[in-house]
This record gives structure tokens, sequence and C-alpha cells, in this order.
């Protein structure tokens, strides 16, 4: 064998051997990483299971399939003040403790209906703290703000058109069964 070849192999090896511990396997799931917010796969799994309830899976694709949560966690990462993170955070790791204090159980192990009457009844809560009414609050505004900017909704129920109006002189009468675009 050629001493060059030796060599490149030796370092090919060696190089695999540095990489290979940092190769996870397992199959617990990983948070997921953000530049300013550091968060847990509770944490995420929480918010995925509020983004479920407050855009559920119908005959339409859901926010969680549509992957809304991504966009929340993006969004205030990247455009929100650190204070405004920070309350964020607060509010969403003091959720759930208030969930258990008014209902009995966890958020993520009550089923859908319970979900929905929880986030309605602590929405209507005028009482909560800043903190977790800022949470509740930014994460419904968010979450509707995300789903309207995906390209389910912007392709298959609410076409864009670039250019407004119709290239006509014509009058058109509006039927109430067509699907319409607020900007056209």
């Amino acid at each position: 064998m050629k001493r060059r070849t030796a060599i490149r192999n030796l370092g090919l090896v060696t190089g695999g051997l540095f990489l290979l511990p940092s190769c996870n396997f397992s199959e617990e799931r990983v948070p997921l990483v953000l530049s300013k917010l550091k968060i847990t796969t509770e944490e995420e799994i929480l918010l995925e299971a509020m983004i479920d309830t407050i855009l559920p899976e119908t005959d339409t694709p859901g926010g969680v399939s549509l992957k809304v949560q991504n966009f929340v966690w993006t969004m205030l990462d990247d455009c929100a003040s650190p204070e405004q993170q920070a309350s964020f955070l607060n509010g969403l790791r003091g959720f759930n403790a208030s969930v258990k204090e008014k209902h009995g159980d966890n958020f993520v192990d009550m089923d859908k209906k319970e979900r929905l009457a929880t986030l309605q009844n602590l929405m209507d809560d005028e009482t909560l703290n800043k903190d977790l009414s800022n949470f509740l609050h930014t994460t419904k505004h968010t979450a509707v703000w995300g789903y309207k900017n995906t390209e389910y909704y912007m392709t298959q129920l609410m076409p864009y058109k670039l250019i407004p109006g119709a290239f006509s002189y014509r009058t058109k009468t509006i039927d109430p069964n067509e699907k319409i675009n607020i900007n056209a």
C-alpha cells in the first residue's frame, strides 16, 4: 500500500470516529433549536397541543400538519423583543400549572373537547397574570397568522392573485358560494 493512501485512509477513519459520538440514533425527540430561545421538548409538545386545539384537523389540514407551531417559534425567536420572549416563556412555563390547578389535569393529557373548553375559559379569564395572558393571546394570534400564510391556505382556500381584479370591463355578479380572496 502506498504511504499517501494509508495516511488519507487513516485521516478519514479518525474523522469518522470524531463525528460518530455526535450522531444520535435514539428514538427520543430532540427539541427545536432556535437562536435566542432555549426550549425543551415538553414545551414544544405543549405548544403543538395548543396549535392543534386552536387550528384542528377537519376536512382541511390543521395547524400541526401544516407546521404552524414552527412558524410561531420562529416569529417569536426572530421578531419579538427580549422582554416579549421572556414574558412568552414565563407564560408557557406557567400554563400547565394553571391548567392543572383549575382543571386537575395536564393540558396535553386532555381530550380535544376538554382542551378547547380549557383554552376558552382561560382566554376569557380576566384574573390571569400578565405573562399567561400574553402567552395565550400571542399564541392564538401568531398561529392564525401563520395558518393564513401557509401554501395550502394561499393556493387552495383563498387563492392569491398577483394582479387584483380581472382584465374585463364587464360587471361581475357576486356569487356567495364562490371562494374569494380579500386582497383581490
